[in-house]
């Protein structure tokens, strides 16, 4: 029986208590652990033969040499200990596991003393596990000892034997007596740490009670709404990783919590059936109905690769660190075919090849790394896919390579129970061309450069829209300011967490073609500017540029007094970090430092580069976004605003220096002020903080639309610049501008519109007229002939005096030249009589893949049928 940490036996119906009442049994792993020999958690005696001859091969072998230089040598993690206590305590458990493994594989003597002499002070050195931050090291430590003392066990006197259980089962008792307690210490990232630790601590002592109560807490069907720093309703998992596989802390927190949670999901596996009859949460394989056939798990393993940016580091959304995800071949291991494992190993394979297939730590990528992964490592195979789109995210880029063009911008339409969520809904960021060109700031972690914790630095990086690439209403900054949209997060322990996040985005549609890649995601109601909503479309073009078409909407427009609105649409500048003369060693060599303590915050200096004002706008620029004058609206509710373009660009190099990039800017119509002064910090790496500029464009109106295009090229391998320009446009309210490539002989047509009238754009020599009837469009042109076309919430679009596309009521819809016809990928909201060009009256049209009633009309050329609601596809034979 184990003691708890008074000493007193635990009777087990204490273990349900705070688990909501139900009566139901906890879901346990079908087997009597106390039975098994060790060791047993992860393989038993007959494989070890197996697991010597695979570090004989890479990528074992390059493990295994780290695995050998930590337990005798003089470095980590059995050398000079920790200053912290707490991550000494964790390293005296790497250090127990290293020996361990080396006294397994090679039955090296020292291995096994320094096992044994970690073991034997088990958790003597943690003087924080139950509180924050040293809980978090604490989840860990348990984990490593479980499998140490696993592996080394056969080994031990039957004395040593009995004092290392006695300080494990004392660990574990004082664990589960905290956790059980369902306060603030063991939440979010800290309760998985520390419950999966422990639970596999329990297997490893040979009881199960302790492994059952965490398996139910973290994947049953309690209710957890005692728990105060998280409210929930069903699996604690799925309140803190979303639908579609996105952690919800950030990437660097799904490498927190699943450095952990990985080794013990593969233990529960093995101990309640093994590979095919063992409960698989990853999977959703033989579990229980609270969890059913869930397989979210299984999808953030899979999607790593798009939460990666062209150089292999995760991205810096939430809490995210230019370090790459630390967990690719054990994630890759444990997918099934069926869940995505070809496009796991695929990431880890693209990391690979980078250098950076990086490991939390070697012992577990050994143990569950199996040869079938490991030939990606020597393959340097890449995902499936290129773009992905979730209701979480949307990912477009133009390829694997390091220089390829990636625009990863967040949806978000979950709430978000941990406060390193961020006002960041339709947020994106830009790497190009070998560099981070557009960033998201960070979490705010690193304050300020002065030393003061919690200072306006971090509500400014954590709650303020105005640090993230997004349009704030009315200069609601929001630094600890409710009165903000989109509206600071009520987190954590700040609100009640049952109601969804505050002006919550959401994913209306998406088209992943290659040439032309999009996605659309509005948010509908701002909380504190309740008129508003807004809706963007992010669309990459020809893999090698991004336009970005913004429709802010006041539900006041044709009122008799229409409230205008200052709507400032963000862009957060990196590049070059290498150019900081005087800066501390530290930052120089940045890719590799950190600072020695985790208390210690060192300013880096700046992003460098160089804002610029193009030709056009120099002598007009802004210096702030005050209005020049009185502004008075027209009858619609719009301020007068120039229709030529307006132009910056972003000077930087790459992070090595050698090359020279531009990043052009270009907003059509002209906005009404420009401020390219701003700046802000950054924390890239852990308590390294930067400085950054960001500008800011502002249009003053009711409601309004423009369009943005952000043009990547590399200078030092003169790459041309591109034409744009803004376009007259005719009819209803709208703006157009042409993206002219001459080496290319591309013209490529952006319009966006209010969709209450139709927008023309003339005929001429570049371009052919061009009518729509919807929010937006975006046409590639080569010689004046199409090559793809998409369009956001339209009725019709035609061009050169041909429809392409007429719909009753608005779709969305991805449009392909098909024989002399169109073929379409359509979003529907609702159903819709839908046509499409043909060449021949007698066409047929398919609705996705079968034919579908078809009627013919002579006057616009098209063959329409009845569409129903959501995506379909539609061509004509």
């Amino acid at each position: 029986m184990l003691r708890s940490r008074g000493g007193k036996a635990l009777a087990p119906w204490i273990l349900l208590v705070g688990l909501g009442g139900c009566s139901k049994p906890p879901p346990c792993a079908p087997v009597q652990i106390h039975e098994r020999k060790h060791p047993f958690i992860a393989f038993d005696r007959q494989e070890i033969p197996a697991l010597r001859q695979r570090v004989t091969q890479d990528p074992y072998k390059t493990w295994m040499d780290d695995v050998r230089r930590g337990p005798p040598g003089q470095g980590h993690p059995c050398g000079a200990p920790s200053t912290d206590t707490d991550a000494k305590e964790l390293q005296l458990s790497n250090c127990a596991l290293y020996g361990a493994l080396s006294w397994v594989i090679e039955q090296r003597a020292d291995g096994l003393k320094a096992a044994r002499g970690a073991l034997l002070k088990a958790g003597d050195t943690a003087t924080g596990w139950s509180q924050t931050p040293g809980a978090w090291y604490w989840g860990g430590s348990l984990l490593n000892y479980a499998y140490a003392y696993d592996l080394v066990q056969p080994a031990l006197s039957a004395d040593d034997d009995a004092a290392i259980r006695d300080k494990l089962e004392d660990a574990l008792g004082k664990t589960m007596g905290v956790y059980e307690e369902f306060n603030t210490t063991y939440v979010t990232n800290f309760r998985y740490r520390v419950g999966s630790g422990a639970a596999t601590l329990s297997y490893a002592l040979g009881e199960r009670d302790h492994a059952c109560t965490v398996e139910r807490d973290l994947f049953g069907d309690a209710l957890l709404e005692s728990l105060f720093a998280l409210r929930s309703y069903g699996p604690y998992m799925q309140a803190c990783l979303t639908q579609d596989g996105t952690y919800v802390e950030g990437p660097s927190y799904q490498d927190d919590v699943f450095s952990v949670m990985l080794p013990y999901l593969q233990a529960m596996k093995r101990l309640s059936g093994g590979a095919r009859d063992g409960r698989d949460y990853i999977n959703a394989v033989n579990t229980p109905a609270a969890w059913g056939n869930d397989n979210r798990i299984a999808r953030m393993l899979r999607y790593g690769a798009a939460l990666s940016m062209p150089d292999g580091n995760a991205a810096t959304i939430e809490t995210g660190w230019r370090e790459p995800l630390q967990l690719s071949s054990i994630a890759a291991s444990m997918l099934s075919e069926k869940e995505g494992r070809r496009d796991a190993k695929g990431l880890y394979g693209w990391l690979s090849a980078k250098g950076k297939a990086v490991v939390n730590n070697p012992v577990y990528s050994i143990l569950y790394t199996d040869p079938d992964i490991a030939k990606a490592f020597a393959g340097g195979q890449e995902p499936t896919y290129t773009s992905i789109v979730t209701s979480d995210m949307t990912s477009l880029r133009s390829g694997w390579s390091a220089d390829a063009v990636h625009l990863l911008m967040t949806t978000e339409h979950e709430y978000r129970p941990s406060s390193h969520s961020q006002p960041d809904q339709t947020s994106f960021l830009l790497h190009a061309k070998g560099q981070y060109l557009i960033i998201d700031p960070g979490d705010g972690r690193n304050y300020d450069p002065a030393g003061s914790a919690h200072t306006s630095l971090f509500y400014w990086v954590n709650f303020s829209p105005e640090s993230h690439n997004l349009v704030t209403v009315d200069s609601f900054k929001g630094i600890r300011d409710t009165y903000q949209t989109p509206a600071w997060r009520q987190l954590g322990v700040f609100s009640d967490l049952t109601r969804p996040v505050d002006d919550p985005a959401i994913l209306r549609a998406s088209f992943l073609t290659g040439e032309l890649d999009s996605s659309t995601v509005t948010i509908d109601d701002y909380v504190n500017v309740p008129d508003v909503s807004t809706r963007r479309t992010a669309a990459l073009a020809r893999r090698s540029y991004v336009v970005v078409f913004d429709h802010m909407i006041s539900a006041g427009v044709g009122s008799a007094q229409p409230m205008l609105h200052y709507y400032d649409t963000h862009l957060h500048y990196s590049g070059w970090l290498g150019c900081r003369p005087g800066a501390p060693a530290i930052c120089t060599d940045y890719a590799t430092a950190r600072p020695s303590s985790p208390s210690t915050d060192v300013d880096c200096g700046d992003v460098c580069g160089e804002v610029r004002m193009a030709s056009d706008l120099a002598a007009e620029a802004a210096t702030g976004l005050a209005p020049s004058g009185p502004v008075t609206p027209d009858a619609a509710g719009r301020a007068a605003s120039a229709p030529t373009a307006g132009r910056l660009v972003w000077a930087t190099r790459t992070d090595d220096g050698k090359r020279e990039l531009e990043l052009d800017v270009v907003y059509v119509p002209r906005p009404d002020a420009f401020s390219v002064d701003r700046s802000g910090f950054t924390n890239f790496f852990p308590n390294m903080t930067f400085r950054h500029p960001f500008s800011v464009a502002r249009y003053i109106a009711s409601s309004t639309q423009w369009l943005t295009v952000l043009y990547p090229r590399d200078l030092t391998a003169g790459e041309p610049k591109p034409a744009v320009e803004a376009l007259t446009v005719s009819g209803g309210s709208g703006s157009a501008a042409l993206i002219s490539i001459a080496e290319q002989d591309t013209q490529d047509l952006a319009l966006v519109s209010d969709g209450a009238q139709p927008v023309e754009v003339g005929d001429g020599p570049r371009v052919p007229s061009t009518k729509l009837q919807g929010r937006s469009a975006l046409l590639l042109l080569r010689h004046r002939a199409l090559e793809r076309a998409q369009v956001d919430a339209g009725t019709s679009l035609s061009v050169g005096g041909r429809a392409l596309l007429l719909a009753t009521s608005p779709v969305s819809a991805s449009l392909r030249p098909e024989g002399a016809g169109v073929a379409a990928e359509l979003v529907l909201p609702s159903a819709a009589q839908v046509g499409l060009a043909v060449s021949q009256k007698d066409a047929q049209l398919y609705l996705d893949g079968k034919p579908a009633p078809t009627r013919y009309d002579a006057a616009s050329g098209t063959a329409s049928t009845s569409v129903p609601q959501g995506r379909h596809r539609l061509a004509a034979r």
